[in-house]
């Protein structure tokens, strides 16, 4: 059997602006089933959804793996899209509660295979590491602020060197080469947000690859920052949606407002923002739009001193911001040991197996035309 295709995506982020979720958008509209794992540090919620995915795609079936922006070794969530079956941690600071509790949500709460009398001792303990963590956190978002708002300064200086009219020619020329004549359609199309960067304890990770990979039709988009990059994208985006199209919208880590990338499923089509640390290479059939040819020479030149000054100073802060969030998991991994000993993982590894069964017996109900759970 061929093994199943894992897309790796982020449903929350360290941003300029906090943490930023796009929890919302982990569960389809089809969804059929959603598990919501509940329990503290360390008692095995994303082990518990590891596996489940690991068996998954073993039978062939793709996954889409949400991953942890506070531990780059966990996971927030997986989706089986073909089963429509979403198992996600339901924890702060993403916490997630059923709308439709039994008739598409259950909780799977962890708390009830831990040792209580064991933990309980060291309530001052786990409470001071909390709180720390939170502290650690908030100044780390306080830099990544700091980082965005000179970065802002760094395209300002590029916006008043850039020939906006080239960047509109290219946007219109993107959307005549993917939608061409497709009208506006009757309905609007849906859009889903996410994340395929994020900013974490060991520094910025990259998922782009798995989400773009597939599309047989790639454009890759370059240019300094303040080029216009972004709206180019968001720009293609929209008209797509206006076409009935569903699009998949990641967001920038730094600035959530911005989109980096965008994926048109029905069409097959990718666009990507190429950008540093993090630069796409294009394969030999992509294509690549570089805004910077808009840019006036003579006027950058003119602001060549302050955006290298900007440069260096938002990889400092930017590098600060990321210091403290590592510091916030260095106090999230030592309350983890408070919890980690207690708990009866022979119990949970059974729930887990109960409801993988419970997930493959609807994989077979599904081939056979059968209801849902």
């Amino acid at each position: 059997m061929v093994r199943g295709y894992v897309k790796k995506v982020f449903p929350g982020n360290n941003t300029s602006q906090g943490f930023y979720s796009f929890y919302d958008y982990i569960v389809p509209p089809d969804a059929s089933r959603v598990i919501i794992i509940k329990g503290g540090p360390g008692v095995g919620k994303s082990t518990f959804m590891g596996k489940i995915a690991e068996e998954m795609l073993k039978r062939g079936f793709d996954v889409e793996m949400h991953c942890c922006t506070a531990d780059v070794g966990s996971l927030d969530g997986i989706l089986i899209p073909k089963l429509g079956v979403v198992i996600m941690d339901g924890m702060a600071p993403h916490m997630v509660d059923p709308k439709y509790p039994g008739a598409l949500e259950e909780i799977v709460y962890l708390g009830e295979y831990w040792d209580s009398s064991q933990i309980k001792p060291h309530k001052k303990k786990i409470m001071e590491l909390t709180r720390g963590s939170s502290r650690m956190y908030k100044r780390g978002y306080r830099f990544l602020k700091a980082a965005q708002l000179v970065y802002r300064d760094w395209e300002e200086a590029n916006m008043e060197a850039m020939d906006f009219a080239y960047a509109n020619q290219q946007t219109h020329r993107v959307i005549e080469e993917v939608l061409g004549d497709i009208p506006i359609s009757s309905r609007q199309g849906r859009g889903r947000h996410l994340f395929a960067r994020a900013i974490t304890p060991a520094g910025m990770l990259n998922h782009v690859d798995t989400i773009i990979g597939p599309c047989n039709r790639k454009y890759a988009i370059e240019g300094e920052p303040g080029t216009g990059k972004s709206t180019l994208i968001k720009k293609v985006a929209n008209a797509a949606l206006e076409r009935g199209f569903a699009v998949e919208m990641y967001h920038c880590p730094l600035n959530p407002e911005k989109v980096e990338h965008i994926v048109i499923g029905e069409l097959n089509v990718a666009l990507t923002k190429s950008i540093e640390p993090h630069r796409y290479f294009p394969g030999k059939d992509d294509v690549v739009i570089n805004l910077s040819e808009g840019l006036d020479g003579k006027k950058t030149a003119k602001y060549a001193t302050l955006i290298e000054e900007d440069r260096e100073m938002f990889f400092i802060l930017f590098n600060q911001g990321i210091k403290f969030i590592g510091r916030a998991k260095e106090h999230h991994d030592q309350l983890e040991t408070y919890y980690t000993p207690h708990m009866n993982f022979a119990a949970i590894a059974q729930r887990r197996e109960d409801i993988l069964s419970e997930i493959l017996a609807y994989s077979e109900q599904i081939k056979g035309g059968g209801e849902g759970f």
